[in-house]
């Protein structure tokens, strides 16, 4: 069977220059090595990608491949035998750590962290009602907290002695691998099984945390829900994540605030709108009129030219804008009606309006009429 053209099998022109070569060997050996890819070709098709960048990166084999075709290079390139053998290409500056780091985990790059790190942040979620996200509101609740183990001091172990020099990778918390792949013996360092990279093991557990280094205990803890907080912000309650590691301080608790709607108000920004129904004769009367707010009751005068649609303004009675001092404002979205009434009610309205003459409805009629 006659063999793929080299510069296809990589996906390239034959004006590709030697970077643009490595560049799409490295991305196809990476796709098609036999420890990543489990199809059926792959071992088959990375023997050929091997094949044509042994080739194509070398400037003289190129230049007689360009020339002669594949018969200008099939001396001795050593293709089609087992493909796990030790033999070694030049691989013209390919960085085999990067592609070894793919298939095997990281190679020699991989190292151990003892670091004292802090624990996981974890997440949470809480309900409230809508007049707790304008006022505010402590909540108490018991919340797990991770301390360090006061026992062992952290280490874990029911006595210093307790701790020794891990005898799989000497103390140094990584071993060598050895693989064989189509490059030859390839030698990688990776995390000690046995010790996971401490350099140390515990011959006997902490009796107390059992060797974990952290204990778990239950804590009445108050969580600060801010005024102004809006629904789906976040509150953050340090120390209260998952435990540390290597001695280090536990994470923190992301709580995040769901606020309930209200029968009555919504929030616009940091206003407050309420539908304010209000009587016509309270309007006439100019009354003084209670308005509920979240903050307590609001006495205002009404003013007689009122009508259904218009919005009142109650100043600073909105959510406070969460750092600052300043507030935002409840709006009234006005609906008048008319009251039941007695028939002497009736007749002290009418007598009031006896001598108010109203001429809306005639600009009204006339307004129409002129467009008709």
């Amino acid at each position: 069977m006659s063999k793929r053209d080299y510069y296809e099998i990589l996906g390239l022109s034959k004006s590709a220059s030697s970077d643009e070569i490595k560049k799409a060997y490295r991305s196809l050996a990476k796709k098609y090595h036999p420890d990543v890819n489990k199809s059926s070709d792959a071992e088959e098709k990375f023997k050929e990608i091997n094949e044509a960048y042994e080739v194509l990166s070398d400037e003289d084999k190129r230049k007689k491949y360009d020339q002669f075709g594949h018969q200008g290079v099939e001396h001795g390139a050593g293709f089609g035998g087992n493909p796990f053998g030790d033999f070694s290409f030049d691989f013209g500056g390919v960085d085999l750590g990067d592609i070894f780091g793919s298939f095997f985990g990281g190679g020699s790059r991989r190292q151990s962290d003892n670091r004292p790190r802090k624990g996981q942040t974890l997440q949470s979620r809480i309900k409230i009602s809508f007049i707790d996200s304008v006022l505010g509101r402590i909540i108490e609740e018991n919340l797990n907290k991770h301390e360090i183990c006061s026992f062992c001091n952290g280490t874990g172990a029911n006595k210093p002695s307790d701790i020794v020099t891990c005898d799989d990778c000497n103390g140094s918390g990584q071993v060598t691998r050895q693989r064989r792949t189509p490059f030859g013996v390839v030698n990688s360092a990776e995390i000690c099984p046995k010790c996971h990279g401490q350099g140390k093991i515990i011959k006997n557990k902490c009796s107390n945390c059992k060797g974990q280094k952290y204990i778990s205990k239950n804590v009445r803890t108050k969580i600060s829900i801010p005024a102004g907080i809006k629904n789906g912000q976040e509150v953050v309650v340090e120390g209260f994540g998952g435990p540390g590691l290597n001695g280090g301080p536990s994470g923190d608790l992301i709580i995040v605030v769901y606020v309930e709607p209200h029968k009555y108000y919504a929030r616009e920004q940091n206003n407050i709108h309420l539908d304010f129904p209000v009587s016509f004769v309270d309007i006439i009367n100019e009354a003084k009129v209670n308005i509920p707010t979240p903050y307590g009751i609001e006495r205002i005068t009404l003013s007689n030219d009122i009508k259904s649609g218009d919005i009142l303004t109650i100043k600073n009675k909105g959510f406070k804008v969460i750092g600052t001092k300043k507030y935002g404002d409840l709006k009234l979205h006005v609906k008048v009606y008319i009251p039941k009434m007695s028939k002497k009610e009736k007749e002290k309205v009418a007598e009031i309006l006896k001598n108010n003459k109203d001429d809306q409805s005639s600009v009204w009629i006339k307004k129409v009429g002129d467009n008709k």
